[in-house]
């Protein structure tokens, strides 16, 4: 598999966030400092086993609600098993509510979350590359959001935890 590029995908058939252009703009612009060729797209139509085999990874970002067609759920999720990287960033996890692989994939699936509020986040695996360069804890606030399971009862590898006591 070639790993040329990043996939950034932004659809939505649900609440569209604001800040859906300047994270895919970043996104890209990380992708391209980091050598990778990178895209931005809502089109369903890239979801193709050709396109996505150039892919080092596919992000869906803050996507919500069924946003893949189903030739696009079976390729999305054949290249996932064939090992090819997904991050799925903020309201992904409430993408493809009727898709069993999708919810299986996370662990869990969004459930809702509060107004906007502070709290503590937890390294849980600091020899992750994603998070080696965290430090163990840090104040953030944001829109914490509640699941309708515990992720660690899934078959997940959980890198942050966020201290609902603060």
């Amino acid at each position: 598999m070639s790993t040329s590029d990043v996939l950034v995908y932004t659809r939505t058939a649900g609440y569209r966030h604001d800040s859906i252009p300047a994270g895919s703009d970043a996104l890209v612009g990380m992708a391209r400092e980091g050598g990778f060729g990178a895209e931005a797209t809502d089109d369903t139509a890239v979801f193709t086993p050709e396109r996505l085999e150039r892919c080092a990874a596919v992000v869906l970002l803050s996507t919500t609600g069924p946003v893949l067609t189903g030739p696009g759920r079976a390729t999305l999720e054949a290249y996932v098993r064939a090992g090819g990287g997904l991050l799925a960033v903020h309201a992904a996890a409430n993408a493809e509510p009727c898709w069993p692989f999708y919810r299986d994939l996370l662990g869990t699936r969004f459930a809702g979350h509060p107004p906007l509020q502070p709290g503590l986040v937890h390294v849980e695996d600091p020899a992750h590359p994603a998070t080696a360069h965290l430090s163990a804890e840090w104040a953030w606030t944001d829109e914490w959001y509640d699941f309708t399971s515990h992720p660690r009862d899934a078959d997940v590898r959980v890198l942050l935890r966020a201290d609902e006591s603060t």
